[in-house]
C-alpha cells in the first residue's frame, strides 16, 4: 500500500518522503520513483526516534508486518512497531503540526462474534495467542492516536483496513491472495487452512488508497472501516484463482492456525456517509490485474536467476 500511496502523491505533484526499514517492504517497488524530483527515501525503523528536517503536512503510518507469518517471526518487534513506532510518529506530527493517519486493521475485531463488523463493535481478541502481538498492538496504537488527538492537539485519523490485495505484494508475503496466485501460476496445489469455509472480504489496493486519502482529508477523528463488503469463503477464492490462472493444480487442506478468524466482513456505512467512499473494483477485475502482475514478476525473477547461473 505504501508504494501505491507514493505513486498517487507523486502523480499529484506532492513532495514525498518514504521512510521504511524494509522489513517487509521491497526497494524494487519504489525504485521507479528515485528519479522523481519530489521523492526522498530514508531507510529507518520507526521503533527508533524519528527526525526529519523541513516541513511535513501529512504522515501516513503504514508501518508493521501484516501477514501472520511475518509479524509472528518477531512478535516483540511487532508490538514495539505498533506502540513505540506509533508514539514516535505522533511526536513527530506534534512537532511539525502535521495531520497523521494510522493504518489500523480489521484484526482489532479478533475472531468476531457479529457480522457485519461496525466501528462500534469492540472485538473478541485473545491477548495471549500467536496473533496478539499484531491485534493488540494495533489496538494500543489506536489508543495512542486517540489520546494525542483528544489531549495533545494533534489532528489524528484512524483507518481500520480489511484484507487488501493488488500489485506490488511480495510473492512470499504469506497471505491468502498472494499464496493462491503464486501457487496457481507455478502449478502447485493451493493451500487452504481448515475447511475453507472461513470468509474474508477483499479490497483492491486502488480503492483502499482512495479511502485513505479521503479519510486524511476529512474531519473524522474516530476509526473508520475501509474494505470491500463482498464476502467470499477461502474455497470460493481458491476456485476463482484456479479458474482464472488455468492451473493444473488442485487444493490441499492443512490445519487451521490458532485464533484464525472465522469471518471478516466490514460495515462500511460510516465510510460512505462521512467520506462518500465505496470500493469500485470487483474481485474478478482486481484479481485479473494482480494475476498479470504476478505472472510478470515471477517471470522476471526466473530470468534473473538464470542470468546469475550463466
Amino acid at each position: 500500500m505504501g508504494s501505491h500511496l507514493c505513486q498517487r502523491f507523486l502523480n499529484e505533484g506532492h513532495q514525498v518522503i518514504c521512510l521504511d526499514n524494509l522489513q517487509t517492504g521491497s526497494i524494487r517497488n519504489i525504485t521507479p520513483f528515485f528519479d522523481a524530483s519530489g521523492f526522498r527515501f530514508i531507510e529507518h525503523d520507526i521503533c527508533e526516534p524519528v527526525s526529519v528536517a523541513g516541513r511535513i503536512d501529512e504522515i501516513y503510518n503504514m508501518a508493521c508486518a501484516a501477514s501472520p507469518g511475518r509479524y509472528q517471526a518477531d512478535p516483540i518487534h511487532t508490538s514495539r512497531t505498533c506502540f513505540q513506532g506509533a508514539l514516535n510518529l505522533l511526536e513527530l506530527a506534534k512537532d511539525k503540526g502535521a495531520r497523521i493517519l494510522l493504518s489500523s486493521t480489521s484484526e482489532i475485531y479478533g475472531d468476531p462474534e457479529v457480522s457485519l463488523q461496525s466501528e462500534e463493535y469492540r472485538g473478541s481478541v485473545n491477548t495471549c495467542g500467536p496473533r496478539a502481538c499484531y491485534d493488540e498492538g494495533k489496538r494500543i496504537a489506536e489508543t495512542l492516536f486517540w489520546e494525542f488527538g483528544a489531549h495533545q492537539g494533534v489532528e489524528t485519523r484512524i483507518a481500520r483496513i480489511f484484507n487488501t490485495y493488488g500489485p506490488n505484494m511480495d510473492p512470499e508475503d504469506g497471505r491468502v491472495v498472494s499464496n493462491f496466485i503464486v501457487q496457481a501460476l507455478q502449478d502447485q496445489d493451493l493451500t487452504i487452512y481448515g475447511t475453507g469455509e472461513q470468509t474474508r472480504s477483499f479490497c483492491f489496493v486502488s480503492d483502499l488508497v482512495d479511502g485513505l486519502v479521503r479519510l486524511m482529508a476529512s474531519d473524522e477523528k474516530m476509526p473508520v472501516n475501509l474494505g470491500n463488503p463482498g464476502e467470499f469463503t477461502m474455497l470460493e477464492l481458491a476456485r476463482k484463482v484456479a479458474k482464472m490462472t488455468r492451473t493444473r493444480a488442485g487444493i490441499v487442506h492443512k490445519p487451521l492456525p490458532q485464533d484464525d478468524p472465522r469471518q471478516r466482513r466490514p460495515d462500511i456505512s460510516k465510510a460512505a456517509d462521512v467520506l462518500g467512499w465505496a470500493p469500485e473494483v470487483a474481485l474478478e477485475q482486481g484479481l485479473e490485474t494482480t494475476i498479470d502482475w504476478y505472472r510478470e514478476r515471477l517471470s522476471a525473477d526466473r530470468e534473473a536467476v538464470a542470468q546469475v547461473g550463466q
